[in-house]
């Protein structure tokens, strides 16, 4: 197929897939027509079975019939109550007919997408014809200009890739550190504890046993830092480190005494170990932030890059 027909006929199907997108739009609407018309349906439903229900209490006897037949004007009521069951009837009817119109137009709809899915592919590999030929033309502007274009596409592309992996890793930094501040708490909340004797004891194991587990976590939490801080090496960012030191407060782990002394040394190095993490949830969280704004703007150049491309390969 020669460079005019593979581009006559790649406008030729994208004109037809917009006719479609047309098509997709009217469905849309009238499925949401259809579905505030039987939610109409059902309350008129509702009305007419009680109209019909107050219509034949009235004709058939009852409480209601005596009381109107007695006032002496039993006829003037029924004929009201028949007026009204009729103009509830007419609605519901006049309802109905409107939803089998717009089932019928649905179904016309739903058969002319059927073709999308084909038609997609159609376009897809016109596409592809299309791209080579450009590569394969003699126009050097034109094959320089769009081997540019795809380079700096593909570029943007796994730039983009790339941003969502570094906020990823950044917010599970963010969850893991947040989950290794927890025992550290419960830890200062037990050195808090007031008591003596053995109430004072328990309180020492408590606390050595949260800041056990809190040294367990922190090894995980270490390492989904440090992956954090690959996914920005390949950003660029080479000198960004996160580490969590604990080594002056795993001095104490083992060496608890119930003494105020110890006891005040204790909490201030786990106070200090908390704002630690703070401070490393806080300087992730900005990071996050920016790479965020950073995201919304390498997407942003993804849709122009790609508009330009499929002007690219329309031109003659």
């Amino acid at each position: 197929m020669t460079n005019n027909k593979v581009l006559e006929l790649l406008k030729t199907k994208l004109s037809d897939f917009q006719s479609l997108k047309t098509v997709k739009s009217h469905l849309d609407s009238t499925n949401k027509q259809l579905s505030e018309k039987y939610t109409l349906l059902k309350n008129v439903s509702q009305q007419l079975n009680k109209e019909e229900a107050d219509l034949k209490k009235l004709e058939e006897g009852g409480l209601k019939a005596v009381f109107y037949k007695v006032l002496g004007d039993k006829e003037a009521q029924l004929e009201k109550e028949r007026q009204e069951y009729l103009a509830v009837s007419l609605k519901y009817n006049a309802l109905k007919e409107e939803i089998e119109l717009l089932e019928f137009e649905k179904d016309v709809l739903d058969k002319k997408l059927t073709n999308i899915p084909a038609l997609e592919k159609e376009i897809a590999q016109l596409k592809k014809q299309r791209a080579h030929e450009i590569l394969q033309t003699g126009d050097s502007t034109l094959r320089s200009e769009f081997m540019q274009l795809n380079e700096t596409l593909d570029f943007n592309i796994m730039l983009e890739r790339e941003i969502v992996e570094a906020i990823d890793a950044g917010r599970l930094a963010m969850a893991n550190v947040a989950k290794l501040a927890a025992p550290l708490r419960q830890a200062l909340d037990w050195g808090r504890w007031q008591g003596g004797g053995r109430g004072m004891n328990r309180a020492s194991m408590m606390r050595r046993n949260s800041l056990v587990n809190a040294n367990r976590m922190l090894a995980s939490a270490q390492v989904s830092l440090n992956k954090f801080s690959k996914e920005l090496s390949d950003l660029g960012e080479k000198n960004m480190r996160f580490v969590i030191d604990f080594s002056e407060l795993k001095k104490f782990t083992d060496f608890f005494f119930d003494n105020l002394i110890t006891d005040w040394i204790i909490q201030q190095k786990i106070r200090n170990s908390l704002h630690q993490l703070g401070s490393t949830n806080d300087k992730i969280n900005r990071i996050i932030q920016s790479l965020e704004i950073e995201l919304k703007k390498t997407k942003e150049k993804h849709l122009l890059l790609h508009n330009q491309r499929e002007q690219l390969l329309m031109s003659n």
